[in-house]
Protein backbone atom coordinates (compact mmCIF):
# COMPACT_ATOMS: atom_id res chain seq x y z
CA UNK A 1 0.00 0.00 0.00
CA UNK A 2 13.29 4.04 2.80
CA UNK A 3 17.26 4.48 2.77
CA UNK A 4 18.54 2.05 5.54
CA UNK A 5 21.35 0.14 5.84
CA UNK A 6 20.56 -3.20 6.29
CA UNK A 7 23.04 -6.33 7.45
CA UNK A 8 22.27 -9.98 6.27
CA UNK A 9 20.52 -11.74 8.94
CA UNK A 10 19.51 -8.32 11.23
CA UNK A 11 15.95 -7.72 12.26
CA UNK A 12 14.67 -4.87 10.30
CA UNK A 13 11.80 -4.12 12.19
CA UNK A 14 12.51 0.09 12.62
CA UNK A 15 9.24 0.58 12.65
CA UNK A 16 5.95 -1.80 12.97
CA UNK A 17 2.53 -0.92 11.77
CA UNK A 18 1.78 1.25 14.97
CA UNK A 19 4.86 3.40 14.05
CA UNK A 20 4.23 3.52 9.98
CA UNK A 21 4.53 6.85 8.64
CA UNK A 22 -0.08 6.88 7.75
CA UNK A 23 -0.11 6.14 11.14
CA UNK A 24 -1.56 9.62 12.97
CA UNK A 25 -4.55 11.53 12.41
CA UNK A 26 -4.47 13.23 9.71
CA UNK A 27 -2.46 10.38 8.12
CA UNK A 28 -3.29 8.83 4.75
CA UNK A 29 -2.05 6.66 2.31
CA UNK A 30 -3.32 6.33 -1.40
CA UNK A 31 -2.37 3.09 -3.71
CA UNK A 32 -2.45 2.51 -7.19
CA UNK A 33 -2.64 -0.26 -9.70
CA UNK A 34 -2.06 -1.48 -13.30
CA UNK A 35 -2.41 -4.53 -15.22
CA UNK A 36 -5.18 -7.27 -15.64
CA UNK A 37 -5.62 -7.70 -11.38
CA UNK A 38 -6.12 -4.04 -10.53
CA UNK A 39 -6.38 -2.99 -7.37
CA UNK A 40 -6.84 0.93 -6.03
CA UNK A 41 -7.29 2.65 -2.42
CA UNK A 42 -7.28 5.76 -0.78
CA UNK A 43 -7.34 5.21 3.17
CA UNK A 44 -7.38 8.02 5.34
CA UNK A 45 -6.63 7.52 9.53
CA UNK A 46 -7.90 8.83 12.27
CA UNK A 47 -9.04 8.85 15.98
CA UNK A 48 -5.12 7.29 16.57
CA UNK A 49 -4.41 5.92 19.77
CA UNK A 50 -1.95 3.70 21.75
CA UNK A 51 -3.09 2.00 24.74
CA UNK A 52 0.19 0.12 24.66
CA UNK A 53 3.63 -1.26 23.48
CA UNK A 54 2.93 -2.71 19.96
CA UNK A 55 -0.47 -1.30 20.14
CA UNK A 56 -2.79 0.76 18.80
CA UNK A 57 -6.25 1.50 17.52
CA UNK A 58 -7.57 4.13 14.31
CA UNK A 59 -10.38 4.86 12.49
CA UNK A 60 -9.87 3.85 8.96
CA UNK A 61 -11.87 5.72 6.07
CA UNK A 62 -11.73 5.83 2.37
CA UNK A 63 -12.40 4.04 -0.61
CA UNK A 64 -11.20 1.07 -2.72
CA UNK A 65 -11.41 -0.23 -6.47
CA UNK A 66 -10.33 -3.39 -8.29
CA UNK A 67 -11.04 -5.51 -11.05
CA UNK A 68 -11.03 -9.12 -10.01
CA UNK A 69 -11.76 -12.29 -12.03
CA UNK A 70 -12.39 -9.66 -14.78
CA UNK A 71 -15.26 -8.20 -12.89
CA UNK A 72 -15.19 -4.54 -12.54
CA UNK A 73 -16.73 -3.60 -9.01
CA UNK A 74 -16.86 -0.17 -8.94
CA UNK A 75 -15.63 1.78 -5.47
CA UNK A 76 -16.37 0.41 -2.03
CA UNK A 77 -16.67 3.01 0.71
CA UNK A 78 -14.65 1.81 3.62
CA UNK A 79 -14.86 2.64 7.41
CA UNK A 80 -13.79 0.41 9.67
CA UNK A 81 -12.25 0.15 13.29
CA UNK A 82 -8.67 -0.80 13.00
CA UNK A 83 -7.16 -2.53 15.93
CA UNK A 84 -3.27 -3.78 15.70
CA UNK A 85 -1.87 -6.10 18.94
CA UNK A 86 1.09 -7.58 18.74
CA UNK A 87 2.15 -6.86 15.22
CA UNK A 88 -0.97 -8.47 14.02
CA UNK A 89 -4.21 -6.21 12.84
CA UNK A 90 -8.15 -6.92 12.85
CA UNK A 91 -10.42 -4.58 11.50
CA UNK A 92 -14.41 -4.45 11.93
CA UNK A 93 -16.69 -2.25 10.98
CA UNK A 94 -16.80 1.00 12.87
CA UNK A 95 -20.13 1.16 13.90
CA UNK A 96 -19.82 -2.40 14.72
CA UNK A 97 -17.08 -2.05 17.19
CA UNK A 98 -16.61 -4.65 19.85
CA UNK A 99 -18.51 -7.05 17.77
CA UNK A 100 -17.04 -10.27 15.86
CA UNK A 101 -15.05 -9.38 12.70
CA UNK A 102 -17.24 -10.38 9.64
CA UNK A 103 -16.33 -13.22 8.05
CA UNK A 104 -17.15 -11.92 4.52
CA UNK A 105 -15.64 -8.07 3.99
CA UNK A 106 -16.91 -6.47 1.30
CA UNK A 107 -13.23 -5.48 0.44
CA UNK A 108 -10.17 -6.88 2.73
CA UNK A 109 -7.42 -4.64 3.06
CA UNK A 110 -5.08 -7.76 3.71
CA UNK A 111 -5.24 -7.90 -0.47
CA UNK A 112 -2.88 -4.33 -0.45
CA UNK A 113 -0.28 -6.29 2.38
CA UNK A 114 -0.50 -2.48 4.12
CA UNK A 115 -1.01 -4.18 7.69
CA UNK A 116 0.42 -7.49 7.31
CA UNK A 117 4.39 -7.15 8.31
CA UNK A 118 6.49 -5.94 11.42
CA UNK A 119 9.55 -7.38 12.08
CA UNK A 120 11.44 -9.72 9.36
CA UNK A 121 14.94 -10.58 7.76
CA UNK A 122 16.19 -11.65 5.23
CA UNK A 123 15.38 -15.17 4.59
CA UNK A 124 12.81 -15.61 7.32
CA UNK A 125 9.53 -17.72 6.29
CA UNK A 126 6.58 -16.23 7.03
CA UNK A 127 2.81 -18.58 7.52
CA UNK A 128 -0.02 -18.45 4.88
CA UNK A 129 -3.09 -17.59 5.67
CA UNK A 130 -6.76 -18.04 3.68
CA UNK A 131 -9.60 -15.41 3.82
CA UNK A 132 -12.55 -14.63 2.04
CA UNK A 133 -13.42 -11.01 -0.62
CA UNK A 134 -17.03 -10.18 -0.93
CA UNK A 135 -17.81 -9.17 -4.63
CA UNK A 136 -20.50 -7.03 -3.19
CA UNK A 137 -23.88 -5.27 -4.46
CA UNK A 138 -21.18 -1.60 -5.59
CA UNK A 139 -20.64 -4.25 -8.66
CA UNK A 140 -22.22 -3.55 -11.69
CA UNK A 141 -22.72 -6.89 -12.52
CA UNK A 142 -24.74 -7.30 -8.64
CA UNK A 143 -23.40 -9.12 -5.88
CA UNK A 144 -21.73 -12.17 -6.32
CA UNK A 145 -20.76 -15.24 -4.22
CA UNK A 146 -17.20 -14.66 -1.96
CA UNK A 147 -13.87 -15.56 -3.28
CA UNK A 148 -11.96 -17.50 -0.70
CA UNK A 149 -8.01 -16.51 -1.52
CA UNK A 150 -5.62 -18.59 -0.25
CA UNK A 151 -1.98 -16.86 0.82
CA UNK A 152 0.99 -19.70 0.60
CA UNK A 153 3.61 -19.05 3.07
CA UNK A 154 6.20 -16.33 2.18
CA UNK A 155 9.84 -16.24 2.02
CA UNK A 156 11.81 -12.55 2.96
CA UNK A 157 13.99 -11.71 0.34
CA UNK A 158 17.18 -9.15 0.30
CA UNK A 159 16.72 -5.74 0.34
CA UNK A 160 17.20 -3.49 -2.29
CA UNK A 161 16.18 0.35 -2.69
CA UNK A 162 12.45 1.65 -3.95
CA UNK A 163 11.43 4.40 -5.09
CA UNK A 164 8.85 5.88 -2.84
CA UNK A 165 6.90 9.01 -2.19
CA UNK A 166 9.55 9.74 0.92
CA UNK A 167 12.22 9.37 -1.76
CA UNK A 168 14.44 6.20 -2.36
CA UNK A 169 14.04 3.61 0.37
CA UNK A 170 15.48 0.26 1.15
CA UNK A 171 12.71 -2.61 0.92
CA UNK A 172 12.54 -5.97 1.70
CA UNK A 173 10.78 -8.21 -1.15
CA UNK A 174 8.12 -10.95 0.95
CA UNK A 175 6.90 -13.25 -2.19
CA UNK A 176 4.71 -16.00 -2.02
CA UNK A 177 1.93 -17.84 -4.30
CA UNK A 178 -1.65 -16.72 -3.67
CA UNK A 179 -4.69 -18.91 -5.02
CA UNK A 180 -8.52 -18.93 -5.52
CA UNK A 181 -10.73 -21.50 -5.64
CA UNK A 182 -13.27 -21.59 -8.41
CA UNK A 183 -16.28 -20.09 -8.07
CA UNK A 184 -20.10 -19.14 -10.34
CA UNK A 185 -20.58 -15.76 -11.13
CA UNK A 186 -24.27 -14.65 -12.08
CA UNK A 187 -24.64 -12.42 -15.01
CA UNK A 188 -27.83 -11.36 -17.24
CA UNK A 189 -29.28 -14.29 -15.83
CA UNK A 190 -26.49 -16.49 -16.72
CA UNK A 191 -24.67 -18.55 -14.51
CA UNK A 192 -21.02 -18.48 -15.78
CA UNK A 193 -18.19 -20.62 -14.37
CA UNK A 194 -14.90 -18.90 -13.56
CA UNK A 195 -11.71 -21.16 -12.53
CA UNK A 196 -9.78 -20.53 -9.83
CA UNK A 197 -6.48 -18.20 -10.26
CA UNK A 198 -3.21 -19.01 -9.44
CA UNK A 199 -0.42 -15.93 -8.61
CA UNK A 200 2.73 -14.82 -7.36
CA UNK A 201 2.65 -11.74 -5.29
CA UNK A 202 6.02 -9.97 -4.23
CA UNK A 203 5.25 -7.44 -1.40
CA UNK A 204 8.17 -4.77 -1.04
CA UNK A 205 8.14 -3.87 2.34
CA UNK A 206 10.27 -0.94 3.88
CA UNK A 207 11.22 -1.00 6.90
CA UNK A 208 11.47 2.63 7.47
CA UNK A 209 8.11 3.66 6.50
CA UNK A 210 6.30 0.39 8.12
CA UNK A 211 4.41 -0.39 5.25
CA UNK A 212 4.39 -2.16 1.95
CA UNK A 213 5.19 0.60 -1.45
CA UNK A 214 4.76 -2.05 -3.90
CA UNK A 215 3.19 -4.82 -4.33
CA UNK A 216 3.66 -7.21 -7.96
CA UNK A 217 1.25 -9.91 -8.96
CA UNK A 218 2.15 -12.22 -11.69
CA UNK A 219 -0.54 -14.51 -13.15
CA UNK A 220 -1.52 -16.61 -16.63
CA UNK A 221 -2.79 -13.58 -17.97
CA UNK A 222 -0.36 -10.86 -17.26
CA UNK A 223 1.84 -8.48 -14.73
CA UNK A 224 0.15 -6.34 -11.97
CA UNK A 225 1.09 -3.82 -9.45
CA UNK A 226 -0.03 -2.39 -6.55
CA UNK A 227 2.09 1.45 -6.10
CA UNK A 228 2.11 3.69 -2.70
CA UNK A 229 1.49 7.20 -5.06
CA UNK A 230 0.61 9.10 -1.99
CA UNK A 231 1.57 9.48 1.77
CA UNK A 232 1.12 11.67 4.73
Amino acid sequence: MLAVSLSVGAAVAHAGVCDAAFMHDGGAAQFTGQGPTTLSADLAFSDVTRPGPGQCRARVQGSASFVYLGIPTGSTRLDYLMTVHGGQASFVPYGKAGEAAPRDGQFDLRMLGLFAYDQLRKGQRLPGASYRLNIGSDSPVGRQPAVTVHIGPKTVGAARAMDTPRGSQSCLPITYSRSTDPVKLSLSGLVLPIAGVRSTVTDWYCPKLGLVVRQDIAQDDGRSSVTLTQLR
